[in-house]
């Protein structure tokens, strides 16, 4: 019993960090473009007004 309880654990785990680890790496990719969309429309507004 001792060890299916430990492999059910292990599964849920697995499957757990198959959900967590692509939705954190979207994250952090979906902030990178709104940080570098932002660095963007500042440098063409800079553009501009030369």
């Amino acid at each position: 019993m001792k060890v299916l309880k430990v492999l059910f654990i292990s599964i849920g785990a697995l499957l757990a960090a198959l959900i967590v680890i692509p939705l954190t790496i979207l994250a952090g990719l979906f902030v990178w473009l709104k940080l570098t969309e932002e660095g963007d429309e500042e440098d063409l507004e800079l553009e501009d007004t030369i």
